[in-house]
């Protein structure tokens, strides 16, 4: 199985009676509440502690990944787990949506999992939360690269190591060149514009049958992670995949902050701002990575046209078509009136005709009016005495 190494636990859970037994038994444990302003996702699961070894929650104050689509190609997921399925769109153009859901539902969750599972209390927050997800199954590893680049994915979490296919290896160029990057487990073949992930325990040490250290370019926490799993609740998973699902709900964060940093701006500054992993190898610390991605971005400011471009949603074809037509209909209109209204007296004709008429019949009533006047002394003149 691609995934790696994969453990299926039971999660029992009490119904507590009251908020105060909760929070009394958080005490207990010593598991401290991150503070929360108004619209902070919570804190659902305390023990995800990815979450909290890469620092995610520092970032949450600027981003949690709005507006980004990360692509997942070559897994089918669990369409219907709660954790996932608000915020996740399957894409069959590759291949239908299969049964073994495992490795692409857990990645997916981790990624961008939003909470609220079974439990009240329950469910996966990834590390970028509030991120897209498209997921496209399917074999065709190349062509789900450049069809996820097509439909504006920022970020691509390949599921395995890269190989030695060409084709491949031209998709992932085409998707830097794009601006598009790319995330994959470490292992397979050197790819430039591949950002290549192993993982690490809760200790800091390296996962169980880890890849060579040549092939690692960046560490992130891959070992025993709480993850959705196939059977709408939670499984635990170790393994590189899983360490790459989690690098890139990193670069997603970043993407989303910078949108004007290049894929390999992002690579740079998550490498960049690492702490010192296992084998001297750089760790993930996104509070660095966003440090460095910022003094970059501040360099390479976003131009207005830009944020008109980012801001400004994608307004359908068909309204543009419509809007044209309205404006045409109109000039029409507005066209046969000139013409009609031209054309009923077009050299003035019977402008001129009613004014002749009207001096005409001015003309005969005055005629009218001189006849009528000296009858009318006749008849009122004085009679002779006989």
């Amino acid at each position: 199985m691609l995934g790696g190494n994969s453990r299926n636990r039971t999660q029992t859970r009490h119904v507590l009676g009251a908020a105060a037994g909760a929070c009394a038994a958080l005490t207990v444990l010593g598991l401290t509440a991150v503070p929360a302003a108004a619209d902070e996702v919570p804190d659902f699961r305390p023990e995800q502690w990815a979450l909290q070894s890469v620092g995610a929650q520092e970032v949450w104050e600027s981003t949690r990944g709005q507006g980004l689509t990360v692509a997942l190609p070559g897994v089918s997921v669990n369409e219907e787990h709660p954790d996932i399925r608000d915020n996740l769109e399957v894409d069959t153009e590759f291949g239908g949506n299969g049964t073994d859901t495992e490795q692409g539902t857990a990645a997916a969750s981790l990624v961008a999992g939003h909470g609220h599972g079974m439990d009240a209390d329950g469910g996966v927050l990834g590390v970028a939360p509030e991120a897209e997800l498209l997921v496209l199954p399917g074999d065709d590893l190349p062509g789900a690269i450049r069809y996820a680049v097509d439909a504006g994915a920022q970020i691509v979490l390949l599921p395995e190591e890269i190989g030695t296919d060409e084709d491949q290896s031209e998709a992932t160029a085409e998707a830097a060149e794009g601006g598009t990057l790319v995330v994959a487990p470490a292992g397979g073949e050197e790819d430039p514009n591949v950002l290549a992930v192993g993982g690490v325990d809760e200790n800091g040490g390296l996962v169980p049958d880890p890849p060579e250290t040549s092939s690692v370019e960046l560490l992130a926490p891959g070992a025993a992670l709480e993850a959705a799993g196939t059977d709408m609740g939670l499984n635990e998973v170790t393994g590189t995949p899983y360490a790459a699902a989690v690098a890139a709900g990193a670069a997603a964060l970043l993407r989303a902050e910078y949108p004007q940093l290049s894929p390999e701006q992002v690579r740079e500054a998550l490498v960049g701002g690492a702490q010192q992993g296992a084998e001297g190898l750089p760790l993930l610390h996104l509070p660095g990575a966003a440090t460095q991605a910022a003094e970059v971005a501040e360099e390479n400011p976003l131009l207005d046209e830009d944020l008109v471009e980012e801001d400004s949603p994608d307004v359908p074809v068909w309204i543009w078509f419509a809007l044209a037509g309205v404006v045409l209909a109109i000039v029409v209109i507005l066209l046969a009136l000139w013409v009609r209204r031209s054309s009923r007296d077009p050299y003035g004709v019977a402008a001129e005709r009613r004014t002749q008429d009207e001096e005409l019949a001015a003309e005969r009533a005055e005629r009218a009016r001189a006849e009528e006047r000296p009858s009318r002394r006749r008849k009122g003149g004085r009679r002779r005495k006989g």
